[in-house]
């Protein structure tokens, strides 16, 4: 199901339809001029294909960044990082959302058509990332004809069009590579919290959705962080945060917007009162002071 989160934001867009069978979900929206920063959990599998514009995605180790006719398929537990768009500049995207029991029953019903020596050992990755071919642009297209038909098409036949889609994947060139990738999805392990506080430290991101990347509640990251860092997530993030900052002017010649957001900060106002509290000096007296 959508979560009221990932709802909120659809609702945002200035076109934008939902398709669901079962607990199955196509979604298609577009926007314009969109001028907030979100970042949105997903809390089963994502298929997103880019259809204009650009948009990123951040797993526990890696940053995935999609330009227009892109697509990339994420394991639950992935963040939508939607960024503001640029004056007279375009989004729009094609999403389909997948349980685990979806995809179990998928490979259950079609392990036949890959033998086990053709699976691959695929353990660190946590997306698949491709071009649109003809054929799967083809397939978007009687997708998009599927949110124009009045009533809402059955379920059956919602059902049935998300089974093509993954047919098309597992029938084409890296087929290996994907059907790999979709048992790896269904292993419910804990990300290492070493690899992504050491990935994401600075990608503007709160102790909430590092919680989410490392598959953990709120609570037991926090103990866990505790445990491993001598510090409790927020304090530590802010020193590394700050540390950065210090870096970056005295080595760059960065205005402060773009240090305090490339330092992992998203607002410059908190961000200078964190940093004259923390080393009693603002940030441009401080690069003024030692570059002098």
């Amino acid at each position: 199901m959508i979560s009221e989160e990932l709802t909120t934001y659809f609702n945002k867009a200035d076109n934008f339809k939902m398709l669901k069978s079962d607990q199955q979900s196509i979604v298609q929206y577009s926007m314009k001029d969109y001028d907030y920063m979100d970042k949105l959990y997903i809390k089963d599998h994502m298929l997103m294909f880019v259809i204009e514009g650009n948009q990123a995605v951040i797993t526990p180790n890696f940053l995935y960044k999609l330009e227009s006719g892109e697509a990339i398929f994420v394991k639950k537990g992935s963040i939508i990082l939607c960024e503001k768009l640029k004056k007279d500049s375009k989004l729009q995207c094609v999403l389909f959302f997948f349980t685990d029991e979806y995809l179990s029953k998928f490979i259950k019903n079609y392990r036949e058509m890959l033998a086990p020596s053709e699976l691959l050992n695929i353990d660190s990755i946590n997306a698949y990332q491709f071009c649109l071919d003809s054929w799967m642009k083809s397939y978007l297209n009687s997708v998009s004809s599927y949110f124009e038909i009045t009533p809402e098409p059955v379920a059956i036949l919602i059902q049935k069009k998300i089974e093509e889609l993954l047919l098309l994947l597992i029938t084409g060139q890296e087929r290996s590579y994907f059907m790999s990738f979709l048992k790896e999805c269904l292993k419910d392990e804990h990300s290492s919290i070493e690899t992504v506080v050491n990935t994401n430290m600075y990608r503007n991101l709160n102790v909430d959705h590092l919680a989410h990347l490392s598959n953990l509640s709120l609570s037991q990251f926090k103990r866990e962080f505790n445990y491993k860092y001598n510090d409790s997530p927020a304090s530590w993030l802010r020193k590394k945060r700050l540390e950065k900052s210090t870096k970056l002017l005295l080595t760059t010649n960065l205005n402060i917007n773009e240090i305090c957001y490339d330092s992992g900060f998203n607002n410059v106002s908190h961000f200078c009162k964190l940093f004259q509290k923390h080393y009693q000096i603002s940030p441009l007296k401080y690069r003024g002071k030692l570059t002098t």
